[in-house]
């Protein structure tokens, strides 16, 4: 048994020798292609019992930006694991078996199959990858679990606690740590960081009496792996007998509901949550001065840190490494008057700096036995020894201004049990429908794209800061979005007041208008089309007086481009007062249901005879100016058809032949549909004789037009 020390925040857990992690103080950061693949993995994988490797291509620009991030945190943990990089787009390296391939399965030599990929080497046996995001914050915090993958309970109050932060507890009450069960439960949970990198569900341990008294019974067989989940709800691994990791995460996995899961979440997780409850999102702006951020309101201790710090400054890497520890220790204990002449030192005064340096505090111990030497160690090297922790312990805090996860989920937590209870006591029906409040908080500033696809305006920059969070509620099933107001700093006063206001129905609906640019005159086929918004697209389609023809579109959708282009043509060739060609953001504004589009581009006629059936132009039709123009005149009023293709055959003289053609095709397809009517409809001969008659004198004198 042996200690292991989490780097940069100084917890220590207990784990056996299977799981070392040793400090690697010569680790390498070897790139192919100077190396085969093959050494390379061979070299990093022998330098440290946890080794990375970051196979990533060069022409990706989101592999390189990745790959800056990747050797930024090699940097800061290369005493603690070595780091290795691949180039797969370079001839010389080939990236086969980069992943295990599953007997019977579709093989692809095992290359990796999305850039990057980051493959992690625990010990011989244990393979996983990062599926984590590919930013600082959230790549050290994944090799912070690395090194601390579980945690240590010791009461029911402790247990309470982690759970407060977790979306779910795995707790593994065991007789000792010499047990094989609790290998293969550290091993389980360092795979189970394969799918949750930023431990959101906690893996906990107990041993001995406080395992027993964790069930409150007399008689409790150890050991036992229990799940609690986050409404409370127990769990219990009844395969005691086989605690195989593979088994054990087969098990879990279905018990952790991605829909209450309260963990730092994604426009994806709203979405998600919003199909079946209402969600009330928090887009958080992450500031420096984070302790100032309401939101951690009763958390600011854990946010404490100077401003602008740069860790580097504890730290000079060109200067030679010393294996003395011996001014450490002395400045590890609370006075120097504790200290004897014979060095008995107490362990009980040791401060947790000698833990965050164990490995090479260790090393000098090594050295001093075997040297016989107490004195004369250079100054220099026990401060280059401290430089090393404050690095640590610096690194530590650039991650809490970030906020850890825990925290989001105990917040998260706290919110939506309070407005469980206001929907309790509101003048809704609880047992008609459940209309609590699942809560997802996000980092605005990531995802400020989203914010402004959803209308919300975003903060001014020269806005103070304490306000930079920004809260609104997505109700799907009544198609609404609210927001909460921006004009004063957040509190969880406002916060209970807009809760209130929603279950009461008091609060307004926003809806996406765009502001339309006051741009020049339009010149060229442009001039046909214009550009409408929510208010004036409804209003056009409320008091129709004309055709009118829409097309739906997106800024960012190459397609939409293509469409529009020809869609210009159709207007300019078709351009009518009886016809009106409309241009629609579909991302800057929000329609009814009735209007809303699965897909863009999407181009509709409402004609002006039945604008309530509007027609959509077929998906599996090529989008060209022919096509277009066909779709549109097949949804006119014969008569209205006629008159537009003849305007358009007098405005354009040099095509008049062909276009007098067309007209003409156009006269015989509609005398031979209303021949058709003659035969079908008997009591509607009149009228169906007349526009026979009409349609004959068109011909006649579309046919003394050609002839001349």
């Amino acid at each position: 048994m042996i200690l292991l020390a989490n780097i940069c925040v100084g917890i220590v857990i207990v784990i056996p020798s299977l799981f070392i992690i040793r400090s690697a103080a010569n680790s390498i950061d070897s790139v192919c292609p100077s190396r085969s693949v093959s050494q390379v993995r061979s070299e990093v994988e022998a330098a440290a019992e946890v080794s990375l490797l970051f196979y990533y291509v060069s022409w990706s620009s989101d592999a390189r930006q990745a790959r800056l991030v990747y050797d930024g945190v090699a940097h800061y943990y290369k005493d603690y694991a070595a780091f290795g990089a691949i180039d797969c787009w370079h001839l010389q390296c080939n990236c086969t078996r980069t992943h295990q391939q599953l007997p019977g399965m579709a093989v692809n030599g095992g290359y990796p199959d999305k850039w990057p990929t980051l493959i992690v080497n625990y010990g011989r046996q244990l393979r996983l990858q990062y599926l984590g995001a590919w930013h600082f914050e959230d790549l050290t915090r994944f090799m912070n679990n690395l090194i601390q993958p579980i945690d240590r309970v010791h009461s029911t109050a402790e247990l309470g606690a982690l759970w407060k932060i977790s979306d779910a507890v795995v707790l593994a009450l065991l007789d000792s740590a010499d047990s094989l069960a609790y290998r293969r439960f550290v091993t389980t949970a360092l795979h189970w960081l394969e799918f949750d990198p930023e431990r959101n569900v906690r893996f906990a341990v107990t041993f001995g009496p406080s395992a027993k008294q964790m069930f409150k019974v007399q008689r409790v067989e150890l050991p036992q792996l229990v799940v609690i989940d986050n409404r409370h709800g127990l769990h219990s691994y009844n395969e005691s007998n086989s605690w195989l990791p593979i088994d054990i995460l087969h098990w879990l996995r279905p018990k952790v509901n991605p829909l209450l899961a309260a963990g730092y979440g994604t426009p994806v997780k709203i979405a998600m949550k919003a199909r079946h409850m209402p969600v009330l999102a928090m887009g958080i702006h992450v500031h420096q001065h984070q302790s100032a951020n309401p939101l951690l309101m009763g958390h600011e201790e854990l946010f404490r840190t100077k401003e602008n710090v740069d860790c580097e400054q504890h730290w000079q890497q060109d200067q030679p490494t010393g294996v003395s520890h011996l001014q450490m220790l002395l400045g590890s204990f609370k006075s120097t008057n504790q200290l004897t002449t014979h060095c008995q030192l107490p362990i009980s005064h040791v401060d947790g700096n000698v833990w965050s340096n164990y490995y090479r505090i260790n090393d000098y111990l090594n050295f001093l036995w075997s040297q016989h030497i107490h004195d004369g160690h250079a100054g220099a090297e026990a401060l280059q020894l401290l430089a090393l922790h404050k690095r640590c312990r610096c690194l530590a805090h650039t991650h809490a201004q970030q906020g850890t996860p825990g925290v989001k989920i105990g917040i998260a937590k706290l919110v939506s049990k309070y407005s469980h209870l206001m929907w309790q006591h509101s003048t809704e029906q609880p047992e008609q429908q459940n209309r609590s409040l699942a809560v997802v908080l996000f980092d605005a500033t990531k995802y400020r794209d989203f914010m402004q696809q959803l209308g919300i305006d975003q903060l001014p920059s020269k806005r103070d800061f304490v306000s930079a969070v920004q809260v609104f509620i997505v109700d799907a099933a009544r198609e609404a979005l609210h927001v909460m107001p921006q004009h004063q700093s957040f509190s969880y006063v406002a916060l209970k007041e807009f809760i209130r206001q929603f279950y009461a129905r008091q609060l307004p609906r926003v809806q996406r208008n765009a502001v339309l640019p006051a741009l020049a005159s339009p010149q060229g086929a442009s001039a046909y089309i214009n550009s409408y918004n929510r208010q004036l697209l409804l209003q056009a389609l409320q008091q129709s007086n004309s055709t009118n023809v829409v097309l739906m579109f997106r800024p960012d959708c190459a397609l939409s481009v293509v469409m529009s282009q020809a869609l210009m043509q159709v207007s300019a060739l078709l351009r009518s007062p009886d016809l009106h060609f409309i241009r629609f953001d579909n991302q800057a504004n929000d329609l009814p249901w009735e209007l809303s589009m699965p897909s863009t581009p999407a181009l509709l006629v409402f004609p002006q005879s039945r604008p309530t059936e509007s027609v959509v132009f077929p998906a599996d039709v090529r989008a060209n100016t022919a096509n277009i123009m066909s779709f549109i005149l097949a949804q006119l009023e014969p008569e209205q058809q006629l008159r537009i293709v003849l305007a358009s055959c007098r405005r354009r003289m040099r095509h008049a032949r062909s276009c007098l053609d067309f007209a003409s095709k156009l006269v015989l397809q509609h005398v031979s549909q209303y021949l058709k009517y003659w035969e079908v409809f008997v009591k509607e001969r009149d009228v169906i004789l007349l526009q026979l008659k009409q349609f004959n004198e068109m011909h006649l004198a579309i046919e003394s037009s050609v002839n001349l």
